[in-house]
């Protein structure tokens, strides 16, 4: 039976989970997803846990937080005037809200600590930033990459 390697197409079932076990993260179990291996479309340790892998094998890894989101830092706390809000928006702790931030750098989320009239305080640190991540992962289905066709395996 083949194994996963990079540039092969996964199909799988994943369930993510923190310390406290509290879900994150989960595929649909009758809508499974897919992705190619070695692509920068999943965090590099979970692209790293899948090779080798073979179809209906299960397995759970940790990543802690310098191989997930890193952890939070404290220069990304911000106090934002509200106009980086949209007009529309009323501030509420708690929320995540996007924010169009100065010319070039598009946007950015943030979680909102605080506001006032004038003023929001946002924490633009990853959410997940400081957390060790336990995942479960289970190959599907294996699409092995050739030159000129994809075979199942």
């Amino acid at each position: 039976m083949q194994t996963a390697q990079n540039g092969d197409v996964v199909i799988v079932n994943y369930v993510g989970t923190l310390d406290d076990g509290t879900v994150f993260d989960q595929t649909d179990a009758s809508n499974p997803v897919s992705f190619v291996l070695g692509s920068d479309t999943i965090l590099p340790y979970i692209n790293q846990a899948f090779i080798g892998m073979r179809v209906g094998e299960e397995k759970r890894i940790d990543i802690p937080p310098e191989d997930a989101f890193g952890w939070p830092d404290d220069k990304n706390i911000r106090k934002l005037s509200r106009l980086y809000l949209k007009e529309e928006e009323h501030p509420v702790v708690g929320e995540v809200v996007r924010l169009k931030m100065e010319k070039g750098i598009g946007e950015e989320y943030g979680t909102i600590i605080s506001f006032d009239t004038t003023h929001i305080v946002v924490d633009l640190n990853h959410p997940l930033a400081g957390q060790t991540l336990h995942y479960t992962l289970k190959v599907i289905q294996l699409l092995k990459r050739s030159s000129d066709t994809e075979e199942k395996a």
